[in-house]
């Protein structure tokens, strides 16, 4: 009697809660990037006490992650491994981190060049709770939220 082979493709089981589980860590995430890319100004501080605009990737209770474009003629704003980063919910206020950059790679996202960093965010800051609990009410909101499919009329009084 021959044994079948129970690794193929067709006699594979598939675990539907980790299926879900996936499929709600990719929702999460595009959430995440939408909120922080239309919602908050993002920026890094250099060294000549400047701010230059950053886009965040991802977020986690630890650290971020986050591009800038890559521009073979100019210098990236990015010189020091300690800096802090602004996080703008409007135009008068912000909330601040400070991160130390982890690892950096080469990225191509819709046929642009970057420079990604992985970074960790500072726990000794008097900001570090705010900011992990902004990462939970964003990882929260990406799983719960709706799509807005317009089928709701609007009425002003």
């Amino acid at each position: 009697m021959s044994e079948r082979n129970t690794n193929t493709p067709e006699h594979q089981v598939i675990d539907l809660n980790e299926v879900r589980t996936q499929r709600l860590e990719e929702k999460r995430r595009k959430t995440e990037r939408v909120f922080m890319n239309q919602f908050l100004g993002v920026y890094c501080m250099t060294g000549s006490n400047s701010m230059h605009q950053i886009e965040i990737v991802d977020v986690s209770d630890e650290g971020l992650g986050f591009q800038v474009p890559f521009n073979a003629d100019k210098e990236s704003p990015i010189t020091e491994k300690n800096f802090p980063i602004r996080l703008y919910f409007n135009q008068e206020s912000f909330l601040q981190v400070h991160v130390t950059i982890q690892n950096e790679r080469m990225a191509i996202q819709n046929g642009t060049r970057y420079t990604r960093y992985g970074c960790a965010v500072d726990p000794t800051t008097s900001t570090f709770a705010a900011y992990q609990a902004f990462v939970k009410f964003l990882q929260i909101y990406g799983e719960v939220s709706q799509k807005d499919k317009g089928d709701v009329n609007v009425f002003f009084v």
